[in-house]
């Protein structure tokens, strides 16, 4: 595609011309011959201290922010915001491709990733070619590929929509993150269902405020056109500022019984849950592998936006009874001295609250928690965290989670300023936190929270291996 194509009804200054591009690229490290490189700021590095290198690697244009060096070798074209600009050329390059797809977005602070893997289940169970995209990576026939992003960057993004089109698939459903939002990751992407699950504290070092945080999350729904579907959680207070912003139709579940899809009734243990619903006048029972009374709100999403497509009801509810229990999503394990592991993603104040409660009323077992906090990241939450750990946990260890570029020490005194009792001890090294609650407890729930199945602990700007599941494992119950 030529750059005149590529930059169509994009404000420039500059001069630009026909030549072709071969690729497109806002990481140097990633160009070659023919790439049209654009500099974006990031969290730690600015692409447009990367201009000479990109020429050099064979980028034949640029887009910049004003601030790039003169030179002749190459167009270089001006733009007010270059990543604003970079999903556009992205979907340019790439020929929208989320035209030909059914893009199911899935948004709020809980719940995104089990919506995408229920409804991604739900549609391959039909035979309906569908392939989610998530923190859990994107999925292919040969399993999932991690992007490092729980919504990839405007080019990736539409590369891999691409490819799915191309490979026959039909329904993406993927998360989206309120960052991706804020970042114009998915301006370009035409979203046909949007799905809202819920909105509590989180992810304030970025956004600020709360009512930043929700009106970031809006702009996916305000710009849905007439022709979508909004699906939203009727329990929760913000989803009526959403109804009034919408200019499509929309559906709502929810345990208040006026929801579009509601609970009559729920049975809950460790094991599975049982649910009767009411839908279009009808009742009708799962019983699923997901535990948990979020659970449920993250199964009747998923309900309705299958059903939505035309899915049979009595096919869906067999594929939510065949539907497993995702990795590193309360993930239980039976270990020695008669304990239980359960491995969880949680690191926000409203899941913490979602599985420790979950647990207490479930299990009557003592719990033990154990958790970190991010180095970098919200502060404010850290406190609320370890409040919430001490009342529904008979201890609490502390420990690291991705100190990043943080004083550890410091982490770890925001989380101490949450507790009212000493029921808790700090351990800093995860690892010997682990195997020191292994084997000193007998008969508890031991709920690790926090990593899920990351591999990983970054500290300074190193990302060194350690797996909380891999240290589990050692202490299975082998009878």
């Amino acid at each position: 595609m030529n750059l005149d194509t590529i930059i169509k009804n994009i404000k420039f200054s500059g001069k630009s011309d026909n030549r072709e591009i071969l690729n497109i690229a806002h990481d140097s490290r990633k160009v070659k011959k023919g790439t049209l490189f654009i500099a974006i700021s990031g969290e730690k590095n600015d692409g447009h201290d990367y201009i000479f290198d990109a020429i050099d690697k064979g980028a034949i244009a640029v887009i910049a922010n004003g601030r790039s060096p003169v030179t002749d070798t190459v167009p270089i074209l001006q733009v007010n915001n270059p990543r604003k600009v970079m999903s556009k050329i992205a979907a340019n390059f790439y020929k929208h491709p989320s035209k030909s797809i059914n893009i199911i977005g899935i948004t709020g602070t809980n719940g995104k990733t089990t919506i995408t893997q229920l409804v991604d289940h739900m549609f391959r169970f039909d035979n309906r070619n569908s392939s989610s995209l998530g923190s859990l990576g994107f999925s292919t026939p040969t399993g999932l590929i991690s992007t490092g992003f729980t919504t990839p960057e405007s080019i990736d993004l539409q590369q891999i929509i691409r490819t799915m089109v191309n490979g026959g698939i039909e329904y993406i459903p993927m998360e989206i993150s309120s960052h991706a939002i804020k970042l114009h990751r998915i301006d370009d992407v035409d979203v046909n269902v949007a799905i809202f699950t819920n909105l509590t504290i989180d992810h304030l070092d970025f956004h600020g405020t709360m009512d930043e945080y929700f009106n970031t999350k809006l702009m996916l729904f305000k710009n849905l056109k007439k022709a979508s579907l909004a699906i939203l959680n009727h329990d929760d207070p913000y989803s009526k500022k959403i109804i009034t912003e919408l200019k499509c139709p929309y559906l709502t579940y929810g345990f208040n019984s006026k929801s579009t899809l509601s609970v009559i009734s729920y049975d809950l243990n460790m094991r599975y849950t049982k649910i009767r619903f009411s839908y279009k006048n009808e009742e009708f029972d799962i019983k699923t592998n997901l535990i948990g009374k979020f659970n449920i709100y993250n199964l009747m999403a998923s309900l309705l936006c299958v059903l939505h497509y035309g899915l049979d009801l009595n096919k869906v509810i067999k594929s939510a009874e065949n539907f497993e229990q995702i990795s590193g999503r309360l993930e239980q394990f039976k270990l020695h001295n008669k304990n239980d592991a359960i491995i969880d993603y949680a690191h926000s104040p409203d899941s913490f609250k979602n599985i420790l409660l979950c647990i207490k009323e479930i299990s009557n077992k003592k719990i033990i928690t154990v958790f970190g906090c991010g180095g970098n990241r919200d502060q404010t939450k850290r406190a609320l965290m370890a409040s919430i750990a001490e009342k529904y946990s008979s201890f609490v260890y502390i420990t690291n989670d991705n100190p990043r570029n943080e004083d550890e020490d410091i982490i770890i005194e925001d989380i101490k300023e949450g507790f009212n009792e000493n029921n808790y001890t700090v351990i800093k090294d995860r690892k010997k936190a682990l195997e020191t609650i292994f084997e000193i407890h007998k008969n508890k729930i031991i709920v690790i929270l926090g990593k899920g199945r990351d591999d990983y602990q970054i500290i300074g700007d190193e990302r060194n291996y350690h797996s909380d599941i891999d240290i589990v494992k050692k202490f299975l119950d082998e009878s």
